[in-house]
């Protein structure tokens, strides 16, 4: 009995120290030094609103983004209403101030080519209050803290400066444009004189593209005919290729391209591993880098996407994030953005998603500064903000990296928000 107390006594001081080894608590005299620079080398920004009057506190970007071409906003995840509002006020600084006048999300490149039709010439009479969910996904067009935005793009359709909003992602995203989908292919190719029923498993697939990207959907619907359903697809392609090259038709060709690679990832990779994120990533890159290149050359561009999309250095050996293939091609005159946060308040008020005790954002919270801004391009390589530090800057998981080769800049938001989804009419 006495030998099982003593191996007992024994294994809990052992877990002990082996916590103490582990887990212990960040040195006070390393966190000071980090805070200490932190300090030095934040810019503080007084508001997130969009309509906040006094931009003095963002005339440091107007130095730090001289000679820049694509700025990059990431957001942690996809439901950070705080992170919406601060990236609206910057879209709106940036249009007025640093001639940027292209917004580019990651959205459906088709979905969002109609949205911005429709928000130029509206010949769908679609409602101003869901014109974003022609290309957005909802927590980018249907929420509270989205919508100002959506206003001031078709607001500045009147100005002298317009600003265009598109997408690169391969995915079709408009929530608004599930039910025109079909309809509008189908008057594409009737246009055309391309015959629909030449396309027989593509036909039976048409009325149904969003849900085909499940499987048990794909199989119900197209009877294991999902080859067929591709080779179908690219045919319509290469018809629409050797069209007229006009804006629209070479949009359309574009978006067949996009929706053969979409089912292809949808039916090969299993969701969000990285060999999947590798082949959207790739794709993204494709076609973000066309329309910087030929769509809307000469012209200044900012990038909506999460956090990830943004690196602009290898994430692991399976996956090359988007950013890392801008970065290559552009170089210093590309700029990334991230966002990251303290914690997030919930709808009942509850604060949660604290970072661990190694995470930088704690000493970020440690600064009292609700928002602000942090060039790591022009901080000497000597600071510890040049090194490897623990962050949440990527989905709020606790990662030691040296974050200042994946991205260029951080805003951070110490409490964060959920999105407020408007209720529909």
């Amino acid at each position: 009995m006495k030998k099982i107390f003593y191996a007992f006594i024994i294994s809990v001081i052992a877990a002990f120290i082996l916590n103490k080894l582990v887990f212990q608590d960040v040195p006070e005299k390393d966190k000071q030094k980090l805070l200490t620079e932190v300090q030095l080398y934040k810019h503080p920004v007084k508001s997130i609103s969009m309509g906040y009057p006094d931009n003095s506190d963002l005339k440091v970007l107007d130095s730090i983004l001289k000679g820049n071409r694509i700025l990059m906003l990431g957001e942690n995840t996809h439901y950070d209403g705080a992170t919406s509002q601060a990236k609206n006020r910057l879209i709106r600084y940036l249009h007025e101030n640093l001639n940027y006048n292209v917004v580019l999300y990651e959205a459906g490149q088709y979905d969002t080519w109609i949205m911005n039709e429709e928000m130029n010439h509206h010949s769908m009479k679609v409602p101003a209050d869901s014109i974003g969910g022609l290309g957005l996904y909802w927590f980018w067009e249907a929420t509270r803290e989205s919508r100002p935005l959506i206003s001031y793009y078709q607001k500045t359709k009147t100005s002298r400066v317009p600003i265009e909003v598109g997408g690169f992602d391969i995915q079709l995203t408009g929530s608004n444009l599930y039910k025109k989908r079909a309809q509008l292919l189908k008057d594409f190719l009737d246009k055309n004189k391309i015959n629909l029923n030449s396309f027989p498993v593509f036909s039976k697939g048409i009325n149904h593209l969003e849900d085909l990207i499940h499987k048990k959907q794909a199989d119900k619907v197209l009877k294991g005919n999902q080859k067929k359903f591709i080779q179908e697809i690219a045919r319509l392609e290469q018809i629409v290729l050797k069209l007229e090259k006009t804006p629209e038709n070479k949009m359309y060709a574009l978006y067949f391209n996009d929706m053969q690679n979409y089912f292809i990832k949808s039916w090969k990779y299993k969701p969000r591993s990285m060999p999947s994120m590798q082949f959207r990533d790739s794709l993204m890159a494709r076609n973000l880098i066309h329309q910087i290149d030929s769509v809307y050359k000469d012209r200044k561009i900012i990038v909506w996407c999460a956090n990830i999309h943004t690196f602009a250095e290898r994430y692991d050996k399976n996956y090359l994030p988007l950013g890392a293939y801008i970065r290559n091609k552009y170089g210093k005159a590309s700029y990334m953005i991230d966002f990251s946060s303290y914690a997030k308040k919930n709808f009942k008020g509850s604060i949660g998603d604290k970072p661990g005790k190694f995470a930088i954002e704690n000493v970020f919270h440690e600064t009292k500064t609700p928002y602000f801004f942090i060039n790591l391009r022009n901080i000497p390589e000597s600071s510890p903000l040049k090194k490897e530090f623990v962050s949440t800057i990527n989905q709020g998981i606790d990662q030691k990296k040296a974050w200042n080769h994946f991205i260029d800049g951080i805003f951070y938001i110490d409490i964060n928000t959920e999105h407020n989804l408007l209720q529909k009419k």
